[in-house]
């Protein structure tokens, strides 16, 4: 996690020796971070890695608005509680058209 987070909620991860989070940071964009620690990423990409995906603030009231809920809190609530794993928050991410960056850490 970037450490500016106000907010944050474990989600879901899409296989084991992963871990992975649902942030809201402090200048109010959403952050989903990947973290994979697993034998796997060792051995094929020499270490821990991370994915991390952003959504800018301003997209904050339509995803709200998507998942029906009324607050950041909320709405991190859901992305833990409505989907298996954040490969399906960013699926679904997608299929919104809700813009979004993403970034890959290979020294993570």
């Amino acid at each position: 996690m970037a450490g500016n987070e106000r907010l944050t909620r474990k989600i879901g991860a899409p296989w084991s020796g992963a871990a992975a989070w649902a942030s809201i940071l402090d200048d109010g964009s959403l952050e989903l971070e990947l973290f994979d620690h697993s034998q796997e990423a060792a051995s094929s990409l020499g270490g821990d890695v991370a994915w991390i995906y952003g959504v800018q603030p301003r997209q904050l009231a339509r995803l709200m608005t998507l998942l029906d809920v009324a607050d950041e809190a909320a709405l991190l609530a859901a992305f833990a509680e409505r989907f298996p794993h954040i490969h399906a928050v960013r699926d679904w991410l997608r299929g919104e058209a809700i813009p979004f960056s993403e970034k890959f850490d290979s020294q993570a």
